[in-house]
């Protein structure tokens, strides 16, 4: 009786070339358009699926959600790069040459500006 491989025991179908089975590997056009949208677009889509499905329907079916979930991320960013900027301006480091103050000015900024962020992009009805 002959051995199966571990591709045909999970069903995963595969390609020999040049005596090396190649698994035939494919994302959905959906999984990688998701993958696309960044990490606030994600959020949007989850938070707008959930809160307004209407609106969320109405996006999916005049194929707008992908477009409008990447226009989220890009102002969540932009808008998280200017207050981590203005923030970290005023509050400087004592020790300039103090790495871990540094570190943790860059952190606080970053977890406030990431609130404001979700509180005026993410979770909002665009």
């Amino acid at each position: 009786m002959e051995e199966k491989s571990l591709f045909e025991e999970l069903g995963v179908q595969y390609q020999e070339k040049d005596g090396i089975h190649y698994p035939l590997l494919s994302v959905s056009s959906e999984e990688c358009q998701l993958a696309n949208v960044g990490k606030y677009g994600r959020m949007w889509i989850g938070f707008l699926k959930e809160a307004y499905a209407e609106r969320y329907r109405s996006l999916v079916r005049f194929g707008k959600l992908y477009d409008k979930a990447s226009e989220i991320n890009e102002e969540a960013y932009e808008l998280l790069e200017n207050i981590e900027t203005v923030w970290l301006e005023k509050n400087k480091p004592k020790d300039p040459n103090s790495f871990m103050e540094q570190l943790h000015l860059r952190n606080q900024a970053r977890m406030m500006a990431e609130e404001i962020v979700l509180r005026e992009v993410v979770r909002k009805f665009h």
